[in-house]
């Protein structure tokens, strides 16, 4: 039977999914509210950028620890720029000998594939000011350490129940992201990532953007336009939710001429979701909804014109976001394919 989970979670142990967090990861922590912010010569909102540019732009090599779910992994990263390029190895230190290699972006363009895989950090730079205002408060708490650096810390709080917020720790003299935590209701932690040791500046030699394992991932360049070089085209979709989150938009959408699936993503620039709707599955498909860190996954089934579909929303939203919209999804006309 198939079961609707998005590529980036086809398997919630595969390193794959790892690899969306561990390349450039953005995660956060409930904002601390007797914790008094500083002076600084730089806004939060400039820091954010900073990030973006320095994840994507700056050689660096490290180890890094990612909590996710109950468990823990220790990853390696070699990310380097090769003329104008980015190439990036992952090599997982713990468990099975697994590695991800990432090579043929242009630093100056991103694309929604990779903002998928390489965390939210990815696409901060893309949003306006005005819009993370309108969903987030940004402030900017007393210092600390990470890797032995001094790191500017980062708070991203949202204005609402429907997204979750983020705590960041920013290297001061480059921007790079160096630890970040996630916490979903009840100050609970999603998710973990922290550089226990990191250089950053010095040249990568090719060796180390080589696989030595086994068994790796190679991911590379997309054909899919850059979102930096103007809007995204977007087919009209055959499904819509009637309601979404405040400040969340339709950013992909694709439908399988093998299976008929129609996959929807939506963003508000930092937290993606995809919702997909499956036809002809099996008529008594139970109801269901799970949450592994900071992803949470809702699935039901509704009937149309004497037709079985299975609608599944997944991402990093709280499961009761997600379920408001599974429910509220419905036919743009009232004979869907």
């Amino acid at each position: 039977m198939r079961v609707c989970l998005p590529l980036r979670i086809i398997d919630f142990n595969s390193f794959m999914f790892l690899t969306r967090c561990c390349a450039v990861i953005l995660a956060g922590v409930f904002f601390q509210a007797q914790v008094l912010a500083i002076e600084t010569t730089a806004s939060g909102e400039e820091l954010l950028k900073q990030m973006a540019i320095a994840n994507r732009q700056l050689n660096y090599s490290g180890i890094f620890t990612y909590e996710h779910g109950g468990t823990l992994k220790t990853v390696k990263v070699f990310h380097a720029i090769k003329a104008g390029h980015e190439v990036e190895r992952l090599v997982l230190l713990s468990g099975p000998e697994q590695e991800v290699i990432r090579h043929g972006e242009d630093v100056n363009c991103q694309r929604l594939g990779d903002a998928m895989l390489r965390g939210n950090a990815a696409g901060i730079a893309n949003i306006s000011k005005h819009h993370l205002e309108k969903h987030y408060i940004v402030q900017v708490k007393p210092d600390d350490r990470i890797a032995g650096r001094d790191v500017n810390i980062l708070h991203v709080v949202p204005l609402d129940e429907h997204r979750y917020g983020y705590v960041l720790g920013l290297d001061k003299d480059t921007g790079l992201l160096l630890q970040s935590m996630l916490i979903g209701n009840n100050s609970r932690v999603l998710e973990r990532f922290q550089y226990v040791d990191i250089q950053i500046g010095d040249t990568i030699a090719d060796s180390d953007l080589g696989s030595a394992a086994n068994e790796h991932y190679q991911i590379s360049e997309d054909a899919a336009p850059c979102l930096d070089h103007g809007a995204i085209q977007l087919s009209s979709p055959n499904w819509n939710p009637a309601w979404l989150p405040p400040g969340y938009n339709m950013a992909g959408h694709e439908i399988s001429a093998e299976t008929g699936r129609e996959t929807l993503i939506y963003t508000d620039g930092l937290s993606v979701f995809s919702l997909f709707i499956d036809p002809d599955m099996a008529a008594d498909f139970p109801q269901m909804q799970a949450q592994r860190g900071a992803t949470a996954a809702y699935l039901s089934r509704i009937s149309v014109n004497n037709r079985q579909y299975v609608i599944c929303v997944v991402g990093e939203i709280p499961v009761e976001t997600a379920k408001l919209v599974m429910q509220s999804v419905r036919p743009v006309t009232p004979t869907a394919p």
